[in-house]
């Protein structure tokens, strides 16, 4: 099996003996040099003659990774002038496409710092709210409204929002981070079914307090694994859906839609959920957003951090192994939504890097930004647009247990995920 992140063996040789399908590494230069990578396999002479601008007499190259050898020619003679002031435009423009791709790379981790402050002010509201919503379920909603509605204005109004990867540091098990994620989820659902603002507004407090009947569970309960429970523990469970309809009753801030969300949300598309074992379009839509968004942070961030599914796998698990609890082409709206690779999954890319997807604009999902590592990687990992670098696309997933300890440390895939919403740019 490979793992990314074995050193490898270079040697050095003369810049004449290079060619295509040669693998180098430039990371002596990783200030100075126009590439993407430090370290790559070379794809044609434009790379050559831009090493060659660099004023490079040698490089290092790695046998073990090539596919063609040095070449055995006379060395090239001197360039002419026009060659040279040639070679230096090339240079000088490659070295602007890696100003820009830097410029990006900054607007990244900008935007992920928007997203953390936001998601730590919105957590810290609804903290309050979920710590009185057994008592009163009224001012708890109404603690909640200003979340929800900023939530809403953005996803409605904004083109270039989408979710953003947060640190490990930010992301929990509890009702509430459960409910924030579960929220989100379930807006980008809703502007993909493109319904309204006000339906948009009305699912979003539902999906918050989807839960809100676990707060009458006893911990024991809440605080377990389905399968750890007895069958009597079990059917106990399965009646939080009519508690938290029965606390919100007098809620009028709550609408049809959110209603339906927390009192449907474990019904199954063929039938098979619970309370009421509804199928088909007998579940109103919002619940079946919901179900899905339920579902997915569920396998992403179960309560046990050892049963938690990469992000790619817990996709894959709804499409192929669970798809008859939800409606298929909500569950297709969400895999085009989220991406086949959501925030959170680490990827192989076609120029041989590997990497951690961290943000996933709705507008280009199958194309998301993706922090890199490569060999000579430094303190801050380039982030690659893809839906910007074209030229470059994602192969694969790759799994944790893939990528040397040193590797998975620099890229720290998330045991438990937490993400929030940011705007692509900051607003005018």
């Amino acid at each position: 099996m490979r793992l990314w992140g074995r050193k490898k063996r270079f040697t050095r040789i003369p810049i004449d003996q290079l060619q295509p399908g040669m693998h180098v590494s430039l990371a002596e230069r990783w200030l100075d040099h126009p590439f993407l990578l430090n370290e790559f396999t070379l794809e044609s002479d434009h790379q050559i003659d831009l090493i060659r601008a660099l004023g490079m007499t040698d490089v290092l190259w790695c046998e073990a990774h090539s596919t063609a050898p040095p070449k055995v020619e006379p060395p090239v003679a001197d360039a002419s002038a026009l060659e040279r002031a040639q070679a230096a435009e090339q240079l000088a423009r490659a070295r602007r496409e890696r100003e820009e791709r830097q410029r990006r790379t900054r607007a990244a981790r900008e935007r992920t710092g928007r997203a953390e402050k936001a998601y730590a002010q919105a957590a810290a509201e609804l903290r309050a709210a979920f710590a009185i919503a057994d008592r009163q379920p009224d001012q708890a909603v109404a603690r909640a409204v200003a979340v929800v509605d900023a939530a809403v204005a953005t996803f409605a109004t904004e083109s270039d929002v989408g979710l953003v990867l947060l640190s490990e540091t930010m992301a929990a098990n509890n009702l509430h981070t459960h409910g924030i994620n579960v929220m989100l989820l379930s807006l980008l659902q809703g502007n993909a079914h493109r319904m309204s603002q006000a339906d948009l507004r009305d699912m979003a407090l539902g999906a918050l307090f989807h839960d809100v009947g676990r707060m009458r569970l006893p911990d024991t309960i809440r605080r377990a694994e389905e399968a750890d429970l007895s069958r009597s523990e079990l059917n106990f469970m399965r009646m939080h859906p009519e508690m938290g309809t029965k606390m919100i009753l007098g809620v009028g801030e709550l609408g049809a839609g959110a209603r339906a969300a927390i009192a449907l949300h474990h019904e199954h598309w063929d039938g098979t959920g619970y309370p009421y074992r509804l199928a088909g379009e007998k579940i109103p839509l919002p619940a079946r957003l919901v179900a899905i968004a339920d579902r997915y942070d569920e396998l992403a961030n179960p309560l046990r951090v050892q049963d938690a599914l990469t992000p790619h796998q817990a996709l894959v698990r709804m499409y192929t192994a669970e798809s008859g609890r939800f409606e298929p082409a909500a569950l297709q709206h969400f895999i085009k939504t989220m991406g086949v690779y959501p925030p959170g999954t680490l990827v192989e890319l076609s120029n041989g890097a590997v990497g951690l997807v961290v943000s996933v604009n709705r507008n280009c999902a199958v194309r998301p930004t993706v922090m890199l590592w490569h060999e000579g990687a430094k303190d801050e990992a380039p982030a690659l647009d893809l839906s910007v670098e074209t030229e470059v696309s994602i192969l694969r997933a790759v799994r944790p247990i893939e990528l040397e300890p040193a590797v998975r440390d620099y890229l720290n895939p998330r045991t438990r995920a937490a993400y929030f919403y940011a705007r692509a740019a900051e607003p005018a």
